[in-house]
């Protein structure tokens, strides 16, 4: 995909310029594109590297190549609507995507239209685009091409795109709280050591009072904090940075915090819940829709971002086509519960395994749910906790010279 900067004149004789993104080289491409609907262009020039890269910054910022996913939901279910009624496919992707502005997936949108006029089928023009469309989304989209049941397979995309939703934001707004809670309480920490306890020790320097073993760790504690606070912040910062860079572009290190993070325990429970109504929810429609039970499972270890239970599916992959049942296959160590794998052995005898993985996905859905609305009260205790006992030390160090103090004077 390449930008173009263009100015073309219309028949009313109204100039126009902008930028557009074309899948094009070819500058006369380019031109006959923009002349379709009967303007005249005046300059079509296309954007160096760089000049596209600051475009692409100011205009869509970090959102980067992904799209919300309730955005494409409605443009599935929207789509799957008009071709229902009989309405041609480019057509009902034209009048799908116009009315709002999508920010990036217009782009996207435009280059899979000119794609189609071109000749492709819908899944080889999103094929192009996998950052914006999930390798399930696309898969079931070729199926629908190939069965002739398009309309009903984008509906299916459409309210699988926002369980799918529903699941990654609860599980957002589970794992937020705790991480804002810690970042809040480091916070107040480095507040009261810079700021408030350097005022009171300093009345005890001119009273002359001896100070205890507490208060003169507390002191020396305040003290290398102001004499180091740029230091400490800035090394925070470089290690967050470092840490997520890390994460973000290393399997090992990614794999690394997934395993820290299921041995914590609030997070494990989040995590636990998130990712088997994700797998059980994208396992479900797969096999509904008639894919393979190898396949499906190959897929899911693409969409999985768990590192931990992305290992867990390409195992399970392997002991699929080693000859073992689906039910067999999941049995690993006691990793998956067992009511995960009493449900999905029942389904498998009784043939009805995708029932019995929607029933799955449901349930942990709902958990889900539960432990964002009951979280606030898991965490208050340890917050109070964990904050009170730190202020307590501190105060209580603050206020031994004052009492050690207030007895020397009532002695005399």
């Amino acid at each position: 995909m390449n930008y173009f900067h263009f100015k073309i004149m219309s028949k009313t004789g109204k100039v126009t310029s902008g930028v557009i993104q074309l899948p094009y080289d070819n500058i006369f491409s380019v031109i006959n594109h923009l002349e379709r609907g009967g303007d005249t262009v005046i300059i079509a020039k296309k954007l160096n590297f760089l000049l596209a890269a600051v475009f692409v910054f100011f205009t869509y910022g970090f959102q980067g190549n992904t799209v919300d996913r309730l955005i494409l939901a409605e443009f599935f279910n929207n789509v799957s609507v008009m071709l229902k009624a009989g309405i041609a496919l480019l057509v009902a992707l034209k009048d799908a995507g116009s009315g709002t502005n999508k920010g990036r997936f217009g782009a996207v949108l435009d280059a899979i239209i000119i794609d189609i006029e071109s000749g492709a089928t819908l899944s080889e023009a999103m094929d192009k685009h996998r950052g914006v469309f999930p390798g399930t989304v696309r898969h079931l989209i070729t199926l629908g091409e190939e069965t002739g049941n398009l309309d009903a397979m984008l509906l299916q995309c459409s309210k699988h795109l926002k369980r799918i939703n529903e699941i990654i934001s609860s599980t957002k707004q589970a794992m937020l709280y705790p991480s804002i809670v810690i970042t809040l309480i480091s916070g107040g920490m480095v507040f009261w050591f810079y700021y408030v306890v350097p005022k009171i020790i300093s009345l005890f320097a001119e009273m002359d009072v001896e100070l205890p073993p507490l208060t003169k760790a507390i002191l020396w504690l305040s003290g290398y904090v102001q004499n180091y606070i740029f230091i400490i912040l800035i090394t925070a910062f470089i290690v967050v940075f470092i840490t997520y860079t890390a994460i973000r572009s290393s399997v090992k290190v990614r794999k690394i915090f997934h395993h820290i993070l299921l041995c914590l325990p609030v997070f494990k429970t989040v995590i636990t819940a998130s990712n088997l109504a994700f797998i059980t929810e994208y396992f479900s429609l797969l096999l509904g829709a008639g894919v393979d039970v190898i396949r499906s499972i190959k897929i899911l270890g693409d969409a999985v971002t768990n590192e931990v239970y992305r290992e867990k599916m390409q195992i399970i992959g392997t002991k699929l086509a080693n000859g073992e049942t689906v039910a067999e296959s999941f049995t690993i160590k006691s990793f998956f519960p067992p009511f995960v794998l009493r449900m999905i052995k029942v389904g498998e005898q009784s043939g009805s395994l995708p029932d019995q993985l929607t029933y799955i996905a449901d349930d942990y859905r709902t958990r889900l749910n539960a432990i964002v609305d009951t979280i606030g009260k898991m965490i208050e205790p340890i917050v109070l906790i964990i904050a009170g006992g730190m202020f307590t030390i501190i105060l209580a160090g603050l206020f031994l010279p004052i009492y050690d103090l207030v007895s020397k004077v009532s002695n005399r």
